[in-house]
């Protein structure tokens, strides 16, 4: 007591601050664990998140985050109880919301990394269904625009003007994006095709530059095999703004050809060929029944034309020529039962009335004698 007494009152009240500060420190920062579980028991019964995984992966990112906003606070705590000067104040709080913004940002990127790790955890966090191909360029992305807005965040935070800076990084991302464009606009093809998925590898394709089978999709380019066996490698902002015919996803293929009959033919020769080719398509297995056409539509420069159409139910082009073939076969022999000839391009040529070639021989011989006496004359 007597030692405390012979201590000027003013240093006796900055130890006991001193202590106060360090001892509000201590327990703060003790009782993180505390605030942490506290945190990921509210998040594991928050029911909005669409799956249990979700949830977990929520729980597994707060953790080091909870911590720098427990320590952040100690800090402030501590600071005010220490009553400092306005200088150390405002440096103090400066460094508490650094640290605040921090861990936000933290958790923020921990939760973009563990959502993006598998499309069930992205459906879980946001309900939405992205490629797996996607996700990392989606981490990616959300990970730089992240890191962009807290770095100017702090930055303002700090007293530092970052207009100009802002200003600075556009033009360079100006110059970048325009010496990088095409590799861009191939990275963006590259998304298209994989989030719709017009084609798939291992399938057959045909767009107005190439056709052929898929053999790789890449970042820039696509590789296509064709008939030939020769690779054609497109880039993927071409093959993205391109019409794609995918011969691979057919469920049924179509016969559609016009038959032409030579002309001589009778009305009832006609109905017989007609009625015998829908009868012999719609028992054939492979042919819908309920597709088959089969119609006298017009009277060609050549032919009398007849419809044929039918959907087959062969998917794959080896199959379907067979059986394409087959009914080509049967169309021959319907057609030479009935008594019919298919035509083949043909022009006639009609004249009225020959003239008689005495007439003719006479005429010349006349025409000849005038001009003999013309001669003479002159």
């Amino acid at each position: 007591m007597l030692m405390l007494d012979s201590i000027p009152a003013d240093i006796q009240e900055a130890l006991a601050r001193i202590l106060l500060a360090i001892a509000a420190f201590a327990v703060v920062w003790l009782l993180r664990h505390l605030l942490v579980g506290f945190a990921r028991r509210v998040l594991g019964r928050f029911r909005s998140f669409k799956s249990v995984s979700a949830r977990q992966g929520m729980t597994e990112a707060i953790g080091q985050p909870v911590s720098i906003v427990a320590l952040a606070l100690a800090i402030d705590v501590s600071a005010r109880i220490l009553e400092l000067d306005p200088a150390a104040e405002t440096l103090v709080f400066r460094m508490t919301r650094s640290l605040v913004i921090i861990a936000m940002l933290l958790l923020l990127y921990r939760l973009i990394g563990t959502m993006g790790q598998s499309r069930s955890r992205m459906y879980g966090f946001t309900g939405l269904t992205v490629d797996t191909a996607l996700l990392p360029f989606v981490r990616t992305g959300l990970h730089l625009l992240l890191f962009a807005i807290g770095a100017i965040i702090v930055i303002q935070l700090w007293g530092y003007e970052v207009t100009g800076l802002v200003a600075g990084l556009g033009l360079g991302g100006l110059a970048f994006s325009l010496a990088a464009q095409e590799t861009i606009a191939n990275v963006f093809g590259f998304s298209m095709i994989v989030s719709d998925r017009p084609f798939v590898v291992g399938e057959f394709i045909k767009t107005p530059d190439v056709e052929g089978v898929v053999e790789r999709v890449g970042l820039r380019s696509t590789a296509v095999r064709q008939l030939n066996q020769a690779v054609v490698t497109i880039p993927n902002s071409k093959l993205a703004g391109s019409a794609i015919l995918n011969w691979s996803r057919l469920s049924r293929r179509w016969i559609d050809f016009f038959l032409g009959i030579s002309y001589g033919a009778t009305p009832d020769q006609l109905e017989a060929l007609m009625a015998q080719i829908r009868e012999m398509l719609a028992a054939r297995e492979a042919v819908d029944e309920t597709s088959v056409v089969v119609h006298f539509i017009e009277f060609g420069d050549d032919a009398l034309r007849i419809l044929v159409r039918a959907y087959v139910k062969r998917a794959d082009w080896l199959e379907f020529t067979q059986e394409r073939e087959q009914v080509n076969l049967e169309i021959m022999r319907i057609v030479k039962n009935v008594g019919l000839t298919i035509a083949y391009p043909s022009r006639s040529l009609y004249i009225e009335k020959l003239p008689d070639v005495r007439d003719g021989l006479r005429m010349l011989g006349h025409e000849a004698q005038s001009a003999d006496a013309n001669d003479h004359r002159s």
